[in-house]
């Protein structure tokens, strides 16, 4: 081992030892922060140091972002991209192109707005990422038109962490209203902005972590990038929690709600939601299985399901809990 080799050893070495005296104090500070559901993030984070669930996670990102002898700009025109037109067929993200302010570093240094179309892009993108890690595979057209128009997006805005619980026709339709309300929202207090920031600071100490203290050129470019990206997300969710119970202030639980969604989603096989058909008229390319508006029958106990928009027969198992063969009908 040469000199220089040695040195950037004892410094990774030295940095390791005081990321995990940091994790230590970041953990005290939340055990003793009196929040209701504080338990169960700080058992879920601790939860992500000992799978492997989390660098799948990262690895998603890097490699949906990033590819091999291609910078980010050539890989992206590399990809079949949304048009325009396309993009504002997403209900949602076009609401919020149209009434947030866009984002970056103009609108972050001359609007007072917590939420901007860029933080709200951020949804999709970590359905993007959750969908790579479930289908093991790079993301081809098909799979990107499932993650934007399947309406995950509004399970997620309107029911957060029971998204997966709710039924379409039960939620909420988005409004021009909705994110005028997330453009003026604002922290409850400094307690609770201190809290946001704990949390996002134990993330980053958990994501160095399960990364084995990754060099400084790593961890200060694509990693660096994830963090932003996770952490508009959690910001939004919570956002859209506060919206959603009529506040105009983001408080405590509404952070805890957030992370609850996020782990929940990332542990949840997002690729069983499907673009719904009538939201992607006019869209060129999509092959995946279309909805059908009927039911799924036991030939044995006449027990029976119906599907929901977006839902195809090829989505369940073909075998009734009675033991029975699940048929599709039209109707019943």
């Amino acid at each position: 081992m040469g000199i220089s080799d040695e040195i950037e050893r004892r410094g990774r070495e030295k940095e390791r030892k005081q990321s995990q005296r940091d994790m230590e104090t970041l953990q005290k500070y939340l055990e003793n922060y009196e929040a209701e559901g504080m338990d169960e993030i700080l058992f879920k984070i601790n939860e992500l140091k000992e799978s492997d669930l989390y660098v799948k996670l990262m690895n998603a990102f890097k490699s949906e972002t990033y590819s091999e002898g291609w910078d980010t700009e050539n890989y992206a025109k590399g990809k079949k991209s949304f048009t325009v037109y396309e993009v504002n067929q997403v209900r949602s993200l076009g609401l919020a192109r149209k009434n947030l302010h866009l984002g970056g570093l103009f609108n972050t240094i001359f609007t007072p707005s917590m939420i901007t179309a860029k933080e709200f892009l951020t949804i999709y993108l970590m359905i993007h990422y959750t969908y790579v890690v479930f289908s093991g595979k790079a993301t081809d057209w098909n799979d990107r038109l499932n993650i934007y128009f399947s309406r995950l997006d509004e399970r997620l805005m309107f029911s957060l962490n029971r998204f997966d619980e709710e039924r379409l026709e039960d939620l909420p339709e988005p409004t021009p209203e909705y994110f005028k309300a997330l453009k003026k929202l604002k922290w409850k207090d400094k307690n609770t902005k201190g809290l946001y920031k704990k949390l996002t600071e134990f993330m980053g100490e958990i994501k160095r972590h399960v990364r084995n203290y990754p060099n400084l050129t790593e961890e200060a470019g694509w990693m660096t990038k994830y963090e932003v990206t996770e952490d508009f997300f959690i910001k939004t969710l919570a956002a859209c929690n506060a919206v959603n119970n009529n506040r105009q202030t983001i408080d405590d639980q509404d952070i805890v709600i957030a992370y609850k969604t996020f782990f929940k989603l990332i542990n949840t096989d997002v690729t069983k939601y499907k673009a719904i058909p009538e939201l992607v008229q006019g869209i060129d390319g999509y092959q995946g299985n279309a909805s059908q508006d009927g039911y799924l029958v036991c030939d044995k106990c006449n027990s029976h399901y119906k599907l929901e928009s977006g839902e195809s027969p090829d989505d369940f198992e073909d075998t009734c809990d009675c033991g029975g063969h699940l048929v599709y009908q039209d109707s019943i």
